[in-house]
């Protein structure tokens, strides 16, 4: 399952029976053309959202802009036994040249003052090439930490078409599970460390 945004899809009008394919939407969906909307939520989408509420409740969007290439990070607790966490990443492009994702430098930080870095090619397998009439790519992954409490951040290396690149920050977003804490401020976990890039 994927989150849609509402510059995706709106305006949208449309009254055919099925206006999307997907395997799931007769199940979740009713279809009424006489009413408005002519689409109504069914009984098993009602149950399926309220058993899964925890992990599709979206609490916080981060985002920044380097150099019109466009980072969104939406992160979501699955579960708190080990903290496992689910985060949305949307890149855009928002120039006029394509651009491709090369690398990605991550860093995660938690409470117990460990740093650890991640770095690969691409992202989930692919090195997604971003054109002005293409600008889009969009993709979720997850990450485990053995704390209620991190920070993470990083960048993704961008190659333009002349061959030269650009370092594209990834927000810093916390991970952060505030059943886990007390309220007193002087009680708040400490902030993560400086959020260096990767040389370029």
């Amino acid at each position: 399952m994927d989150y849609a945004f509402h510059d995706d899809i709106i305006p949208y009008i449309c009254k055919e029976r099925t206006p999307f394919k997907n395997e799931y939407f007769n199940e979740f969906m009713h279809f009424d053309p006489d009413r408005e909307p002519h689409f109504f939520p069914t009984d098993n989408l009602r149950r399926w959202l309220q058993s899964r509420w925890q992990s599709l409740e979206v609490k916080t969007v981060h985002r920044e802009t380097t150099e019109g290439l466009r980072t969104t990070v939406v992160p979501f607790l699955m579960g708190r036994q080990k903290f496992r966490w689910r985060y949305l990443i949307r890149l855009e492009n928002l120039t006029d040249e394509a651009v491709q994702l090369r690398e990605r430098f991550w860093k995660v930080f938690s409470v117990t003052g460990s740093l650890e870095s991640v770095n690969g090619k691409g992202v989930v397998g692919v090195q997604p090439l971003l054109r002005p009439n293409n600008p889009v790519f969009q993709y979720h992954s997850h990450v485990q930490v053995p704390v209620p409490w991190a920070h993470m951040w990083g960048s993704f290396r961008m190659e333009k078409e002349n061959g030269g690149t650009v370092d594209v920050k990834i927000p810093p977003f916390p991970l952060c599970d505030k059943d886990q804490w007390p309220t007193e401020d002087s009680k708040k976990p400490p902030s993560p460390p400086p959020t260096p890039m990767p040389p370029g």
